[in-house]
């Protein structure tokens, strides 16, 4: 009995057992469910927390990063375009003419003559007591003037003259006008007098006809023209000579009688309509070319036409034909299109177009090594490399302020300062400078200005 009771008491107390520990899990399994239901809802209230946030302050957040962004990009492709190779070229360009100014302007002060009207000139009393219109000088006597005999009197205007850098070439007489000498010096102490010099001014003499002239060392065209007389203009527009261009020793200019332009004769001109379109007077024309009227011109000859002014190179007006148009109608053999540029190249597609500041030319896509042609006669300016973005370029100078540029090259043919014909072979295509793959960048300047290639092709 005992025994019985004993492993009944066992078997309750494992019932107990069991039943404590599935309260126990059902406790635990209790609480487990509370716990994730609170970290649900907790789930629920951050999501919604999460999104009340991001459309309160994310997105407005957001959209000011990305205008910022593309504003930044914006501003980055701006200074590339406008402070890359435009810029980097406009500083070498004028920076380049700027510092080549200089030195001519120093080379010629330099090597100028020394004048007799120049002595003196940078004194203190020439400052203050000269008229800045002419070379008139004032001459400040220190005491009263005494005379003893003929030979002082002879040797004060000689002195007085010598002072100013005038010889007197008059043989001693042993009398002095009285004007001159009242005109020298005066009978009273100290004194400012003005001696007259209009007698030692020199008169060029006049020339009525055309002539040549060989360059000697040392001349600038500037100085040439002095010489005779003329415009610096003239020089260059008679010689077609570019103003970046350099004269040499040997080299012949033609020199016209007066400052002006040439013309030359042309079925339908009328003396109107030369005076006209050079700006100039037809009476003037008459006059230099010594014509009795109009009836004179003859087709053929060239007459001079004074104070004349070339015209600007026209510019066609702007085509309404679509862009596809535009690029068939210049699809043409390279060959000289009279009144009309080459086409630069034998390739035909263009990969980029004239887009003013932000593109200054037309782009064509070429193979490395293809020609490059000279679109219209004229003298090679540059040739060289341009470290702004062009590469191995070359431009052109076709006068009255027209010019042409060929950039990215792989090789150059020509050299500065050589002579090219319309058509001539220049270069070979590449890709140097900052190209993205080989191309042309061709380019039309009119008076230093960019122009659209198309209008001219």
């Amino acid at each position: 009995m005992r025994k019985r009771q004993e492993s009944r008491n066992i078997i309750l107390a494992k019932k107990n057992g069991i039943l404590l520990l599935s309260l126990l899990s059902s406790i635990i399994v209790i609480i487990l469910k509370i716990i994730g239901a609170a970290l649900w809802v907790i789930k629920i209230l951050l999501t919604y927390a999460i999104k009340i946030f991001v459309r309160i302050f994310g997105l407005p957040i957001y959209h000011i990063f990305k205008a910022l962004s593309l504003k930044a990009k914006r501003a980055k492709t701006y200074v590339r375009d406008q402070f890359g190779e435009n810029f980097s070229r406009n500083v070498i360009i004028y920076g380049g003419l700027t510092g080549l100014l200089f030195f001519v302007t120093a080379t010629n002060i330099k090597a100028r003559e020394l004048r007799p009207e120049d002595v003196g000139t940078n004194s203190g009393l020439y400052a203050l007591l000269a008229k800045s219109s002419d070379y008139e000088l004032l001459i400040q006597e220190q005491a009263e003037p005494t005379f003893d005999g003929q030979a002082n009197q002879g040797a004060a205007p000689d002195r007085a003259l010598a002072q100013i850098g005038v010889e007197s070439t008059t043989e001693p007489t042993g009398q002095i006008p009285d004007d001159l000498l009242e005109a020298i010096m005066t009978s009273v102490g100290d004194a400012l007098v003005k001696p007259d010099l209009t007698a030692t001014e020199i008169n060029p003499k006049l020339r009525d006809s055309i002539i040549t002239y060989v360059v000697q060392e040392k001349d600038t065209i500037s100085e040439i023209a002095e010489n005779f007389n003329l415009s610096t203009n003239t020089i260059l527009w008679a010689n077609n000579i570019g103003p970046r261009d350099f004269i040499k020793p040997g080299q012949e200019l033609i020199i016209l009688p007066v400052t002006g332009v040439t013309h030359t004769i042309t079925k339908g001109d009328t003396l109107t309509a030369i005076a006209s379109r050079y700006r100039a007077k037809a009476d003037n024309i008459l006059e230099v070319n010594k014509l009795a009227d109009s009836s004179e011109l003859k087709i053929g000859a060239k007459i001079v036409v004074p104070d004349g002014i070339p015209p600007a190179p026209a510019v066609p007006a702007q085509s309404s034909s679509s862009r596809l148009a535009d690029i068939r109608s210049i699809f043409k053999p390279v060959q000289p299109i009279a009144g009309k540029l080459n086409w630069p190249t034998t390739a035909k597609r263009i990969t980029q177009y004239f887009l003013g500041w932000r593109h200054s030319g037309i782009d064509i896509g070429v193979k490395t090594g293809q020609p490059i042609y000279a679109a219209e006669d004229g003298i090679i300016t540059t040739a060289g490399w341009n470290s702004g973005g062009y590469g191995y370029y070359i431009i052109i100078d076709h006068g009255n302020g027209f010019s042409t540029l060929y950039g990215h090259n792989s090789d150059l043919y020509v050299k500065k300062g050589e002579r090219v014909k319309k058509g001539d072979v220049i270069a070979a295509s590449g890709s140097t400078g900052r190209s993205t793959g080989p191309h042309l960048h061709f380019e039309v300047r009119v008076s230093g200005d960019r122009v659209n290639p198309l209008d001219y092709l």
